[in-house]
């Protein structure tokens, strides 16, 4: 019989690209895996028969508001019921707020591994809407939680190799966010009267560089460049809102909301260039911006920011175009040069060709040994 890994996040949709179509269906392979997971945009959406989903109350909705302190501190009790009720071998969770239920499910003798997927600390800096002095608290009473679980569960699963540092322990294991592509998709051509298509899929925040991508595309509008911006996923950030709100509906500005995962990469091959602008703060700056893997597996060009992990990625794959963090001048210039057609299809291609090597397979079997030396 197979063994029972009890999944949980308080935090992250049921289907959020890590937690479920990543980690959940490679595990899926060897473990029977139930998943306690916030429901995504209110509707149940298809899944894999082979993982028993548990849907927490909760909206997202495009706007990304809608979550409650009421709510969240309902999310825990409901995981901690479950912890102390169902029958598992292991625990593995993607929250910090979830560490206190980790200690109650080792204490009933269960494996338990705390899945890292940011730092959180410098995370939290970022957080517009949190008053800074709450958020360094926040921050600082998560890291202590951290280091002190550090002798109590069995593994860290850590999504970036530069999370190392913060834990350094022999416990913890690197499993990154690479691309789940199959099939790699070639670059799109664009006729000479159609638009150059750009594309942003992520968390809609300041921090993430999004409102300098706006007004930088305003500003090629006005200088007559035929460009057009489609945006994807959530925002509690009130300024991007406004910004979206300021552009006439169904002008060059799209707002999708957030559309899940397979659907998203279906789409992003109707795209030309896709972009990754993030600000230069400390959690942006050590991790890998993973949708920059997407694009390229789209057969996107990429424009992004240039921070130490994106820089790493492009020399390897020479698919980017990069620009200093929040300079929309260099942001300009960049789509600018992606408006020349063959400039544009030889980065695609370059990027397209190069990112083999960033396939989910390569991790998927890193995590299903650490998973297979925990249960023998």
């Amino acid at each position: 019989m197979k063994p029972r890994i009890l999944m949980a996040s308080s935090l992250h949709p049921w289907n959020d690209v890590r937690v479920y179509h990543k980690e959940a269906l490679s595990l899926a392979k060897i473990a029977h895996v139930r998943l306690i997971a916030v429901q995504a945009n209110g509707a149940i959406q298809r899944r894999d028969a082979s993982i028993e989903v548990e849907y927490l109350p909760g909206k997202w909705l495009r706007d990304g508001s809608g979550t409650t302190i009421r709510t969240r501190l309902g999310r825990i009790a409901t995981i901690m019921r479950r912890v102390l009720g169902e029958k598992y071998e292991i625990f593995h969770f993607h929250d910090p707020e979830l560490i206190p239920v980790g200690w109650i499910a080792k204490a009933r003798g269960k494996k338990v591994i705390y899945d890292v997927h940011e730092d959180y600390k410098s995370a939290w800096s970022s957080r517009e809407w949190v008053p800074w002095p709450v958020a360094w608290l926040l921050g600082a009473v998560g890291r202590t939680f951290e280091q002190l679980s550090l002798h109590v569960f069995d593994r860290f699963i850590l999504a970036e190799p530069s999370y190392n540092s913060l834990f350094n322990s022999e416990r913890c294991l690197v499993v990154q966010n690479y691309h789940l592509a199959t099939r790699l998709s070639d670059p799109a051509p664009r006729p000479s009267h159609q638009p150059l298509k750009l594309v942003y899929a992520g968390g809609l925040t300041s921090a993430r560089g999004v409102g300098d991508v706006i007004e930088a595309v305003r500003h090629l509008r006005q200088e007559g460049h035929n460009v057009t911006l489609d945006l994807f996923g959530n925002s509690m950030s009130s300024d991007i809102l406004a910004q979206i709100g300021r552009v006439p509906s169904n002008s060059w500005l799209s707002y999708h909301g957030y559309v899940p995962y397979p659907q998203l990469m279906d789409q992003l091959s109707e795209y030309h260039v896709g972009l990754s602008p993030l600000r230069d703060y400390p959690n942006y700056s050590r991790s890998m911006p993973t949708k920059m893997l997407d694009y390229m597996a789209a057969g996107l060009a990429v424009v992004a920011s240039n921070l130490p992990r994106t820089a790493e990625i492009a020399m390897d794959t020479a698919g980017v175009i990069m620009h200093e963090p929040s300079n929309m001048v260099e942001i300009r210039q960049c789509i600018r040069a992606l408006m020349d057609e063959p400039t544009r299809l030889k980065l695609a291609h370059s990027g397209s060709r190069s990112i083999i090597r960033y396939r989910w397979g390569s991790q998927e079997e890193i995590l299903l040994s650490m998973y297979r030396d925990l249960l023998n």
